[in-house]
């Protein structure tokens, strides 16, 4: 288990995967695991720092909370039910809830415009995990036009993650929970 992370993006992925994949592990899956390297979070003790990670993640503002489980929870999570319905895997409750409280506070900003929840989703998606997708296949995937599609990525992206001038959202997000991570002794100076 680790003592303190070189930064707090690695403490957050690492806490908010802890969870997901502990509750999703049965009994013989443990059996037939692989030996986890030695950062990744395993036993009480790992249980316990995920916990230290995740009550100094809990202190921020419930946006800044969200975007950061936007961009470092895992968005889906393994199934093995064997059912041939199916397909693996399902929608991580808690990314979906983070995406939902991200797209509350990004509607009012796009109060004029063409609703699309799909398309609001997949830039929000795309700017937070640093994800890179054109606007012409943003476009075609959600259905509408790529000058649409340019306007709402200025306006989101502007928002969460900021302008060469101007900080966004996201890293003030960043920025905090990095101070009490640091102040809490998980991420080394």
């Amino acid at each position: 288990m680790r003592e303190t992370y070189s930064s707090a993006a690695l403490a957050l992925r690492d806490a908010l995967r802890h969870a997901v994949e502990r509750s999703a592990a049965s009994s013989f899956g443990t059996l037939h695991r692989r030996v986890p390297p030695e950062s990744a979070l395993t036993g009480l003790d790992g249980t316990a720092q995920a916990a230290r990670i995740r009550r100094q993640l809990e202190r921020l503002t419930p946006l800044s909370c969200a975007l950061l489980v936007v961009a470092h929870a895992p968005r889906t999570l393994k199934c093995s039910c064997g059912a041939r319905c199916c397909s693996g895997g399902y929608p991580n409750p808690e990314w979906e809830q983070a995406m939902h409280g991200v797209l509350v506070h990004v509607t009012p900003l796009l109060a004029r415009r063409a609703a699309n929840r799909k398309l609001h989703r997949a830039i929000i998606a795309n700017a937070l995990t640093r994800t890179k997708e054109t606007t012409v296949s943003l476009a075609q995937r959600c259905g509408v036009h790529p000058h649409t599609v340019a306007t709402h990525i200025h306006i989101i992206e502007g928002e969460l993650i900021g302008t060469r001038q101007t900080a966004g959202r996201f890293d003030h997000a960043s920025e905090s929970i990095d101070a009490l991570l640091r102040e809490a002794g998980v991420v080394a100076d």
